[in-house]
């Protein structure tokens, strides 16, 4: 029964959400995160806090989709779209595109497990704690010195201050005891 009371509160609560979108009124908006914090308690007691958390955050974006067709219009097509561009074989395209295929793949992410690791041993934590840090932050180092290699316009100096992060991060794993 429980179940129910949290799914009717979840459904308030995203028509809630919408009513205040549309009247664009924050009240309103408050009255709809409080209907789904309560959604949210009524879905932990009825299914378990672990199933509950993951119902009270997915049964909304799924709900909402009626919502979302309510106010889906129609647009004219633009009368300045621009052409596809044509695939481009030349020589220089190739290499140009296979050497950043191979300094994300190989060099980025070579420059990014030394720092993270680096990075990690220095902090104060058990091997544990610092290999699960590592974890973590590998992913987000990399992407970072990805996207930094992709949007700048200097890749050679991008490159050469990775490469000093690298040469600093390999004397502290080797020398630092874990």
């Amino acid at each position: 029964m429980l179940t129910f009371a949290a799914s009717g509160l979840t459904l308030a609560a995203v028509a809630t959400v919408y009513k205040s979108w549309r009247a664009q009124t924050s009240p309103m908006l408050y009255a709809g995160l409080v209907l789904w914090l309560v959604a949210t308690i009524c879905w932990s007691f009825a299914q378990g806090w672990e199933f509950g958390v993951l119902y009270a955050l997915c049964i909304p974006s799924l709900m909402v989709w009626p919502f979302i067709a309510l106010n889906q219009t129609q647009l004219p097509a633009p009368q300045n779209s621009p052409a596809p561009r044509k695939f481009d074989f030349s020589r220089k395209t190739v290499v140009g595109n296979a050497v950043n295929y191979f300094v994300i793949l190989v060099f980025l992410l070579v420059v990014s497990v030394l720092s993270t690791l680096g990075f990690c041993a220095l902090l104060p934590f058990s091997m544990a704690g610092k290999l699960g840090a590592g974890i973590v932050l590998l992913p987000i180092f990399w992407g970072l010195m990805v996207y930094h290699y992709l949007v700048t316009q200097r890749k050679f100096f991008v490159l050469g201050a990775y490469g000093v992060l690298a040469s600093v991060s390999v004397p502290i794993l080797l020398l630092l005891p874990m």
